[in-house]
């Protein structure tokens, strides 16, 4: 059999028809490069599995009897593929170009680059949040005071980059070896700035693609509700945990609580409960 090139890693949950419709735009779009395809399935209650198996029986599927969350869901597939590269894709995107083949071409011919990932658009090909920069005290601090770089890449820039957001990280699987896989602490967000950070800490860069488009319908493979918001909450207090020391860790909590307390209007309880597992954290 011949080299995988790329594994490309999908993780459901409850999004069956975007899931079907984002493998079979991998198969139409993606030329001239060896690839398998990995879905890892979070105890989806919608036949994801079966449809998959059915309509794409090459598939890989790795079903969980839970909920494991983004990065450990990752992981399982991560540690059994064999591709020289692994491609984490949300369910809720679609190719637009070949930009598998334009993403290890690139990586092929750079070896310092650790990860990267490309233009993100709506389905109206409207720039979407494709990439960001390290939060800080000081980054989140100015948010409230003055306009920031939204990670738009509305300039088409080729250039390096914090974080790729996890809708489209494609990163070199030597490099996992290396700095590890997905800190399974997380359950949902922040998990690929945290590895991301350990990737940078590591001496390898990271760059945004602009001739890799792919469309976000941002919000399908995670409903817009209030634990939504408490998992980014927790996510983002925990990447200040492992990432800087305890004081600029205890700084943030005080700051984020202050500056998210008008939540608690509308969902005390479990503001109020999320705040007290934050100060925890």
């Amino acid at each position: 059999m011949p080299q995988v090139d790329v594994s490309i890693i999908l993780v459901s949950y409850n999004t069956c028809d975007y899931t079907l419709k984002c493998i079979e735009s991998i198969y139409d779009k993606t030329k001239n490069i060896n690839f398998d395809i990995w879905l890892v399935d979070n105890n989806s209650q919608d036949d994801t599995c079966i449809s998959v198996k059915n309509q794409f029986p090459e598939v890989n599927i790795i079903a969980n009897e839970q909920n494991l969350g983004f990065g450990k869901a990752n992981n399982l597939a991560i540690n059994k593929c064999s591709g020289k590269y692994v491609f984490l894709l949300n369910t809720d995107t679609l190719l637009v170009n070949n930009a598998i083949k334009i993403f290890f071409d690139f990586m092929e011919n750079n070896p310092q680059i650790g990860a990267c990932g490309g233009n993100l658009y709506d389905k109206n090909n409207n720039h979407v949040h494709s990439y960001g920069n390290f939060p800080t005290i000081k980054s989140e601090f100015l948010k409230f005071f003055k306009n920031f770089d939204k990670g738009n890449n509305e300039q088409n820039e080729k250039k390096e980059v914090d974080i790729i957001i996890g809708a489209d990280l494609f990163i070199k699987k030597s490099v996992l070896t290396e700095v590890g896989c997905f800190d399974e602490d997380f359950f949902l967000y922040s998990e690929e700035s945290e590895l991301q950070f350990r990737i940078k800490k590591a001496g390898y860069k990271i760059f945004i693609l602009p001739e890799a488009n792919i469309i976000h319908l941002e919000g399908k493979s995670t409903k817009k509700r209030i634990n939504t918001r408490v998992h980014k909450m927790k996510g983002q207090v925990l990447f200040f945990k492992k990432c800087y020391d305890k004081k600029t860790l205890l700084i943030y909590k005080i700051f984020f609580i202050i500056a998210n307390s008008y939540r608690i209007i509308f969902h005390p309880v479990v503001i109020l409960r999320a705040f007290n597992q934050i100060w925890k954290i």
